[in-house]
C-alpha cells in the first residue's frame, strides 16, 4: 500500500483521513524530526505531510526517490527548497484561506494587548506588584480612530483592516508590492508606495508580508528611526524586522511596545534580552492556533496529498516558477 510520512502527532483526523487511502506513518516523538530521521522515515514513501518549520532541504528532497507530494500545513513555504522539488518533478502543496480570520483576530488581540498594557499589567500583579488602586503604572493608548499601518495587504491583512475599519474606526494605510483599488474602495483605505513614509506618521505598525528575499528585514534601522512612540505587531515571519534594531527602538522610545507571534530565531532563546523586556510581549507562533483552524488546516493538507494521489488538482498547489 502507498505510503505517507506525517512529521507531528497532531493530527488524528487528517491521518484517519490519509488511512482510508494510504499506509501512514507518524512521527510520534517530542521533538522535531531532523533531517537523517526525516529521510529514513520517508525512505519509501508517496508524500510528506510537513510542518512549517521542517527543513526540506535539496538532499532530503533526492535521498528518497518515490516522493511525489509535500503538503504543508502552512500558508508559507519557504521552509521547502522549492528548486529542488520542481527538479524531481514534486508537487507542494500549503494551506492558505482556513486561516485567514483565526490571524486576524489574533492580531487584533495583540493589537489591544499592546495598546492597554494587558500582558504587562498581569504580569505585576503575578509578581506581587498590585498592592493598591494605581492605574497610573498602566495606563495605556485608545485603539479607536487610531492610525494602522499595515505591510502587506493580502487575505490576512485585509482582514485586520476590516475589523481596524469597521470595529474601531481606524485609520488605514498599506504598503504592498501589488496595489490592491477594489481594497481601497471597499474600506476607504490609503495606498502607500514607500515604507519610510508609512512608518513615520502610524500609530499602529501591523506586517503581514511574506517572507521573500525582497522582505527580509523590511523593517530595519532605517525604518525604526522614522518611527514615533509606534506600537509594532508582527504576525508575519520572525526575519520580515531586525530584532536588535528594535530593542534599540523601544530602548530609544521610537517603538512604544511590540507583539511578536514570530521571532528570528524561533524560538528565541528565553533567557534574551527581547524575551524578558518589559516592552516587548511574544507569542509562540499562535496567529492561526485555534482548535478549529488548526484542524482545517490539517484536513487541507491532508486532501492536498489525496487529490494528487487521485489525478486531481489540489486545493492550493504552490506553482514554482
Amino acid at each position: 500500500m502507498t505510503k505517507v510520512f506525517v512529521t507531528r502527532n497532531w493530527h488524528p483526523n487528517a491521518v484517519k483521513l490519509l488511512s482510508k487511502h494510504f499506509n501512514v506513518k507518524v512521527w510520534d516523538q517530542p521533538d522535531i524530526p531532523s533531517s537523517e530521521q526525516i529521510i529514513s522515515s520517508s525512505q519509501d514513501c508517496y508524500a510528506i505531510f510537513t510542518e512549517f518549520d521542517d527543513k526540506i532541504s535539496s538532499e532530503i528532497i533526492e535521498s528518497i526517490p518515490g516522493l511525489k507530494v509535500i503538503s504543508n500545513r502552512a500558508v508559507g513555504y519557504e521552509n521547502i527548497d522549492l528548486r529542488a522539488a520542481k527538479k524531481n518533478n514534486i508537487k507542494i502543496g500549503n494551506t492558505p484561506g482556513v486561516l485567514v480570520e483565526s490571524c486576524a483576530d489574533f492580531t487584533m488581540g495583540l493589537m489591544l494587548d499592546l495598546a492597554r498594557n494587558i500582558t504587562f499589567s498581569n504580569r505585576n500583579v503575578i509578581d506581587g506588584k498590585w498592592v493598591s488602586f494605581d492605574q497610573t503604572p498602566y495606563l495605556g493608548t485608545d485603539v479607536y480612530q487610531k492610525h494602522l499601518a499595515i505591510i502587506g495587504l493580502g487575505q490576512i491583512a485585509t482582514s485586520v483592516a476590516r475589523r481596524a475599519v469597521n470595529g474601531f474606526n481606524m485609520e488605514v494605510s498599506y504598503w504592498s508590492r501589488k496595489r490592491k483599488p477594489e481594497i481601497e474602495s471597499e474600506l476607504n483605505l490609503r495606498y502607500v508606495n514607500d515604507i519610510n513614509e508609512l512608518v513615520q506618521n502610524c500609530d499602529y505598525l501591523s506586517i503581514h508580508c511574506a517572507l521573500t528575499e525582497d522582505t527580509y528585514r523590511i523593517i530595519d534601522k532605517e525604518q525604526f528611526d522614522l518611527m514615533k512612540d509606534v506600537k509594532l505587531i508582527n504576525t508575519s515571519r520572525g526575519p520580515t524586522i531586525n530584532q536588535n534594531e528594535l530593542l534599540n527602538a523601544i530602548n530609544n522610545g521610537n517603538i512604544n511596545s511590540a507583539a511578536l507571534d514570530v521571532t528570528d530565531p524561533e524560538p528565541p532563546d528565553y533567557k534574551s534580552e527581547i524575551v524578558g523586556h518589559p516592552k516587548i510581549l511574544i507569542t509562540p507562533h499562535l496567529g492561526s492556533g485555534s482548535q478549529e483552524t488548526f484542524n482545517k488546516m490539517a484536513q487541507m493538507a491532508a486532501e492536498n496529498i489525496i487529490n494528487v494521489f487521485h489525478n486531481k488538482n489540489m486545493i492550493s498547489e504552490v506553482l514554482i516558477d
